[in-house]
């Protein structure tokens, strides 16, 4: 086989490949999708575990390293 119709052929096996990715991402968003009413409870649970005194103490425990993080990627960019 030449070299330019080993490149097709690859190049084709790429596109084949792509367009079957495509369609995976296209399935996967589809079944990830919540209902209306399947959202507003997991926000309703959200919220309620971001009012738990253990997340508050957490957040307060945590405080110092999420400065030194943000100091940290403003010294070092």
């Amino acid at each position: 086989m030449s070299s330019e119709a080993e490149l097709a052929e690859e190049r084709l096996a790429f596109a084949d490949r792509i367009i079957g990715l495509e369609e995976q991402v296209r399935e996967l968003q589809a079944a990830s999708r919540l209902t209306p009413t399947e959202t507003v409870a997991a926000e309703a649970n959200l919220a309620g575990i971001k009012s738990s005194l253990t997340w508050r103490a957490g957040r307060v425990v945590m405080l110092p390293v999420r400065v030194l993080r943000v100091v940290k990627r403003r010294v070092l960019g």
